[in-house]
C-alpha cells in the first residue's frame, strides 16, 4: 500500500475530525435530551380484577396512575394453572423548574386471553 499524498492525507484528516465532531455533538445532544426532558420508564403498577366475561375469554382490569405518568400496556401471563395480568404505566420525570401535577385517574381495561380462563388461578402482578 503505497503513502498518502499530503492532499489525501488532509482529506483523511478532515474526515475524521468531522466524524468526531459528529459524535460528540450526538452524544451532547443525549445529554442534554436526559438532563432537560429526562426518559420514561415503565413500572408494574397495583391493579385490581374487576370481570370476568361469561366466556371467560376477556378480564376487566382497574388500576390507577398520576399526573406524571400515562397508561402503559397491560400484560397477560398465561399458563395451564395460573393467568397473571401486569398493569404498566410510563412514568416521565417533569421538565427542569415543572412539578407533576396531583391528577389521580383511574382506569378500566379489558384484555382478551388465549383461551378461557376455566379453572385456571387469575391474578394481578404485584409491583
Amino acid at each position: 500500500m503505497e503513502r498518502l499524498t499530503g492532499e489525501a492525507r488532509d482529506r483523511v484528516r478532515a474526515s475524521s475530525l468531522t466524524l468526531v465532531v459528529a459524535l460528540t455533538l450526538v452524544g451532547v445532544t443525549i445529554g442534554l435530551y436526559a438532563t432537560l426532558v429526562g426518559f420514561s420508564r415503565t413500572t408494574v403498577v397495583p391493579s385490581e380484577i374487576v370481570a370476568v366475561s361469561d366466556d371467560g375469554h376477556h378480564v376487566t382490569v382497574r388500576y390507577s396512575y398520576g399526573g406524571c405518568q400515562r397508561a402503559g400496556p397491560l400484560e397477560v401471563h398465561e399458563t395451564a394453572e395460573t393467568v397473571v395480568v401486569s398493569a404498566h404505566v410510563e412514568e416521565r420525570r417533569p421538565l427542569t423548574g415543572q412539578a407533576c401535577t396531583a391528577d389521580l385517574v383511574i382506569a378500566e381495561e379489558t384484555v382478551t386471553l388465549d383461551t378461557p380462563l376455566g379453572d385456571r388461578d387469575l391474578r394481578t402482578a404485584t409491583p
